[in-house]
């Protein structure tokens, strides 16, 4: 997505409570810490870190007005100390306190804590003296060689680093960058560069929607992929940062962004851009029978549009919800018969029809998991067999169920483009850190 070659991503003057705070960094009124200020990791898309360092270069290099900065530091546990007493010291806020310690104790005994022990911690402070400093991310690096560290999402919980990773393991925070020229295709020419195959995956999604970047790119197009990779001895996962295509000189680029709902989109620096909508299967081992699109009515043989997918299975086939959501409809719906309809968000919802029956319990406003039985297959209303009738609405309008790339519009404005602002700095900075 185009990125204008003066975005060098003006980062944003410092003034009043941020000078406060990164002074307050550096002073400690204990003498037994190890004040050292360094760069925490923060892969979370919402979540930019930066050290003292960072801080400077931005105020150097800002020409725009910002109300956050991201600054870390790390600290050593004293004899007797405690996880709990050091953030309480640190002037971390007892709701963030008691969030943190919940999210460390899934992944270690903070008991087993001893005297020189590392705490990393990162916290974002604002020039609005009415907004405390909260507590973004935080480290531990023990004698014991373990290393652990936890992001604040944005649900207001903390999370842990990467995928899958086992208590006390050892984990490694790496960022790499891939460049090529397209030759034989983006897919292929990314994965012939070394770039894994998630993050390619979601560099070619990340561009599908762009307007501005061909579907079919000429040959001798750059590409330049920033991705992060977490590493531990049971698992190893890449998160894209960004991918950038120069084509005819101008430079398209895209970050994987978690917006404050939690939806992963591709982002262009403009805050506009696309969220692939991945729904589960509704029924297994089913044969879809009549695709999205004009047809003959199989009873009323008139030629209608089809606005759903027709999936034929024996009586009693047990039908799933495709996303988490809150049931709106369940009942008798005419030629539908037994209908049910799940609202998964502001802008997307499914509908199944045709069933013999419903699961036990639900009604209008249950709630439902993505997995979870709803209802089963069957021949209800005006159908010439069994079937399930599936519909996949976006903003109120069908769409075919079965296309790979349905993309949801996403447009940040206000406090969402700020912070997603702030994100794009960061991560800039974060990779041409020497």
């Amino acid at each position: 997505m185009k990125q204008q070659q003066k975005n060098k991503l003006d980062l944003l003057p410092l003034i009043g409570a941020t000078f406060c705070f990164s002074a307050a960094l550096l002073i400690n009124p204990s003498s037994g810490h190890a004040n050292t200020l360094g760069t925490l990791s923060i892969p979370s898309a919402n979540l930019p870190s930066g050290g003292q360092d960072d801080v400077s270069a931005a105020m150097l290099n800002s020409s725009s007005v910002h109300s956050d900065v991201v600054a870390s530091r790390t600290v050593k546990l004293q004899t007797n100390d405690t996880l709990d007493r050091l953030l309480t010291r640190e002037g971390v806020a007892a709701n963030q306190r008691a969030a943190a310690l919940k999210a460390i104790a899934d992944l270690f005994d903070v008991s087993k804590l001893k005297a020189g022990d590392e705490v990393e911690f990162s916290m974002r402070a604002s020039t609005d003296t009415a907004r405390p400093a909260m507590l973004v991310a935080l480290h531990l690096r023990t004698a014991r060689n373990q290393d652990l560290t936890i992001v604040a999402g944005a649900d207001g919980a903390f999370h842990r680093l990467g995928k899958n990773i086992v208590r006390n393991e050892n984990v490694s925070i790496g960022v790499t960058t891939r460049n090529g020229k397209v030759k034989h295709g983006l897919m292929a020419d990314l994965v012939a560069a070394n770039v894994p195959t998630s993050v390619a995956e979601d560099v070619v999604a990340a561009f599908t929607y762009d307007p501005d970047v061909p579907s079919k790119l000429s040959n001798g197009t750059n590409f330049t992929v920033v991705y992060e990779t977490a590493k531990s001895k049971s698992d190893t996962s890449h998160v894209m940062r960004y991918a950038e295509l120069s084509i005819f000189g101008e430079q398209h680029r895209v970050y994987r962004y978690e917006t404050n709902d939690g939806t992963v989109a591709f982002m262009e620096e403009s805050g506009r851009g696309v969220a692939p909508l991945k729904l589960g299967a509704p029924v297994v081992d089913a044969r879809m029978t009549s695709p999205w699109g004009w047809r003959v009515h199989p009873v009323l043989k008139v030629r209608k549009f089809h606005k759903g997918v027709d999936f034929a299975a024996p009586k009693g086939t047990p039908i799933y919800a495709a996303e988490d959501g809150v049931i709106e409809t369940i009942g008798w719906r005419g030629n539908y018969g037994r209908f049910l309809k799940i609202v998964h968000n502001e802008r997307v919802a499914t509908t199944y029809g045709h069933m013999s029956g419903f699961a036990k319990g639900l009604h209008a406003g249950s709630k439902v998991k993505k997995g979870q039985v709803i209802a089963y297959v069957g021949r209800s209303g005006l159908s010439t067999g069994n079937h399930l009738y599936y519909e996949v609405l976006v903003d109120n309008q069908q769409v075919d169920p079965l296309r790979p790339d349905i993309m949801l519009q996403v447009n940040l404005d206000g406090s969402s483009l700020v912070k997603f602002r702030t994100f794009v700095a960061q991560m800039s900075q974060a990779t041409t850190q020497p």
